[in-house]
């Protein structure tokens, strides 16, 4: 998918895409999901604001919006519609004080495959989301959340998404100090031995698939 910028607003219409059905219920989950995780690092201006008042998080991806959330979304095959959420997260200065500059929170997603060590430039993708000065009440964290709809352009054993965030003026300019990128990931696909839960420090892995042009090698017995 080539860049484009998109701006995030709230439902315009009757009937819910499947990205709106996943944010309502990303939004609605996410007070449980919090529990669950810890704010960590988003770099900011520390003599104004102190440390950890931002955080970036994501769950996914998914194949159907649900809940629940099946099949398995890390197993997908090419041609199949996924979703990834993200969840950026601000205290109630930070949250203030970008709405008060009117800034925008730029999303970039970047996408590389595990075989070939090389990026997926057809899945790089990039938005913005404006807080619009839609902010909790003090001693409450404000949050936004955005649902990629991506399509894998490729098969491989391993794809990997990465997302950075970065906040942004009025002007379209980054704004100095404001950077940050997802450290946690939420996998809400329970397996027999290990648990749906958080991940930390590892990016968004998941298996494409394709049945068409995928061979089968088994020149090798694995018990030789």
């Amino acid at each position: 998918m080539a860049n484009e910028n998109d701006y995030e607003r709230e439902g315009n219409g009757p009937s819910e895409t499947p990205r709106e059905t996943l944010k309502k219920s990303v939004e609605d989950g996410l007070k449980e999901a919090l529990k669950q995780v810890t704010t960590e690092i988003g770099e900011v201006p520390h003599e104004f604001l102190g440390v950890f008042d931002w955080e970036i998080i994501a769950l996914g991806p998914f194949q159907t919006p649900g809940p629940p959330q099946t099949p398995p979304g890390r197993i997908i095959e090419l041609g199949e519609k996924a979703y990834i959420a993200t969840i950026v997260m601000m205290n109630h200065n930070m949250c203030v004080n970008v709405s008060g500059f009117g800034g925008k929170i730029q999303l970039s997603y970047f996408t590389s495959n595990t075989e070939t060590m090389e990026r997926v430039e057809e899945m790089d993708y990039t938005c913005c989301i404006y807080p619009d000065g839609v902010c909790n009440p003090e001693g409450l964290p404000s949050f936004f959340v955005h649902i990629w709809e991506f399509e894998p352009t490729e098969a491989a054993c391993i794809l990997e998404t990465n997302i950075c965030a970065r906040i942004c003026n009025c002007n379209d300019e980054a704004v100095p100090h404001y950077a940050g990128f997802v450290r946690w990931v939420l996998d809400l696909d329970p397996d027999w031995l290990w648990p749906a839960g958080p991940r930390f420090d590892h990016p968004i892995r998941y298996l494409v698939y394709d049945d068409e042009v995928d061979p089968c090698d088994c020149s090798v017995n694995c018990d030789d």
